[in-house]
């Protein structure tokens, strides 16, 4: 499913759930979602809401992206992501789920596709629970930082084994 046809869903759900909640469907609403839906990794909702400023020629404020980023969660149209310790948000395609290595050092992330993680987890049979997403986040270090940790380990013995050999001295 490509980014154009998962936002026409998203706009078509959204629509179905402010009918259903009796809430109006703004310009500001659309133009919040379609931002979103272009966005190819999680975000922070600071982020969105200086990407906003002067969008489409609307004033949408940090309020109006913060309630509706709520409202968008409750549609089940974005979701809460926490990476390094920061709330994120990426949109919920249905058919988008993502396998994510992140690296506890720099921060940085990668998203990955395995096959057989994705069928253990789609074959996954969980009693009273429906399964409608899901995300995975898996956490390390990247080759980069387990390099420069290495060399910090090694340096910190070759320190340590030289105060030991000076103490017998």
């Amino acid at each position: 499913m490509d980014k154009t046809e998962s936002l026409q869903i998203a706009k078509q759900e959204l629509s179905d759930y402010l009918r259903l909640n009796s809430l109006r469907n703004t310009q500001e609403r659309v133009a919040l979602l379609e931002a979103i839906y272009s966005a190819d990794a999680p975000f922070a909702a600071e982020e969105l809401s200086m990407q906003m400023t002067g969008f489409k020629h609307l004033r949408i404020s940090r309020a109006t992206v913060y309630n509706n980023l709520g409202l968008f969660e409750d549609a089940g149209l974005v979701r809460k992501v926490f990476l390094n310790d920061k709330v994120l948000y990426e949109r919920t395609d249905r058919n988008r789920h993502v396998i994510r290595l992140i690296c506890g050092g720099c921060g940085k992330s990668v998203e990955i596709n395995d096959e057989r993680v994705r069928r253990q987890i789609e074959d996954m049979r969980t009693r009273r629970f429906t399964m409608t997403g899901w995300s995975l986040n898996v956490y390390g270090l990247c080759s980069k930082c387990s390099a420069a940790l290495k060399r910090k380990m090694n340096k910190l013995n070759k320190i340590q084994k030289k105060k030991n050999e000076d103490r017998k001295d």
